[in-house]
């Protein structure tokens, strides 16, 4: 039975797929690996954390924490995060879900400077390790993890598969793959999905199921694959720092330029708008490696 309800769930992701095409962004110049780096090696960084905590995703720990609840993920595991940043949700996953080791990859050199500093700070150096480079030639073993996990930051990729691959090759059987991703819901036209990857730096934007199928063509078995519900609530609560709470802030780290600042509000606003409407969420996703070799 249990093949069975696979086999129907990998048709009806390829019937939806075949008449549903990826949204990219127009311009993939302006969202290529310079142009991610620039814009968390400047002030669009700074900003996030203002609003978001030093983690930088939406719903920082406690989502980190349900994820690996959902994923199964705890004490006796080695994982690794695959676009890490400055390794927030490593150190969580670490300190607060008593994970054993995390090693974090990330391309740009500034974060992962940083990430090394905070690490250090905490006293986790012995059990968290960065490598700089591009998370598609990271240089892991085959098989060589528990868990390979990413928070909002596969967003970036301009082809997921090839991340998700990526976490495969590196995952043993039977080990899990969780993330979560800013992704499209419903009613996203092409014009408003233009204006959202020009400004976030996307170069594509895929739907849960669009995800769930990535996952199976590389042999997990698709555990979790839904909307977090968190991405609304998150964007609003953001919104209010940045006008009410934190302008002066906020104004600092923008050089004191108004026009900059107005051009912030306004796109906050517009993120907002689309994401109260469904039409941007963030997803949740688990999956199982399947042992291949033996469910042959």
């Amino acid at each position: 039975m249990v093949f069975v309800q696979i086999a129907v769930w990998s048709a009806l992701l390829s019937l939806w797929c075949s008449s549903h095409a990826l949204k990219t962004l127009d311009d993939q110049d302006a969202a290529d690996a310079d142009a991610v780096a620039r814009c968390y090696s400047g002030p669009e960084q700074s900003v996030w954390e203002l609003v978001m905590g030093k983690q930088i995703d939406i719903g920082a720990a406690s989502s980190t924490l349900e994820l690996a609840k959902k994923a199964g993920v705890g004490p006796g595991m080695n994982g690794v995060e695959l676009n890490c940043n400055n390794g927030g949700g490593m150190r969580t996953l670490v300190r607060l879900a008593g994970v054993d080791s995390m090693i974090g990859v990330d391309l740009t050199k500034s974060v992962v400077e940083t990430g090394k500093k905070r690490t250090e700070e905490e006293g986790l150096s012995d059990k968290i390790k960065f490598i700089n480079k591009n998370s598609l030639e990271n240089g892991l073993p085959d098989a060589s993890a528990d868990f390979v996990y990413s928070k909002d930051a596969w967003c970036y990729m301009p082809d997921k598969q090839l991340i998700i691959d990526q976490a495969a090759r590196i995952v043993k059987p039977g080990g899990k793959v969780m993330f979560t991703d800013w992704i499209e819901g419903e009613g996203l036209s092409n014009p408003e999905a233009q204006r959202f990857l020009s400004l976030m730096t996307f170069p594509a934007i895929p739907t849960v199921k669009e995800y769930a199928q990535m996952l199976e063509k590389a042999h997990f078995e698709v555990e979790v694959a839904e909307n977090s519900g968190r991405f609304s609530p998150a964007m609003d609560s953001y919104v209010h720092m940045l006008k009410l709470q934190a302008v002066y802030d906020t104004k600092k780290l923008l050089g004191w330029d108004d026009e900059a600042y107005d051009k912030l509000i306004s796109d906050f606003e517009f993120m907002a708008k689309l994401a109260r409407e469904g039409k941007i969420i963030q997803g949740m996703f688990v999956g199982r490696k399947k042992d291949v070799h033996r469910e042959m």
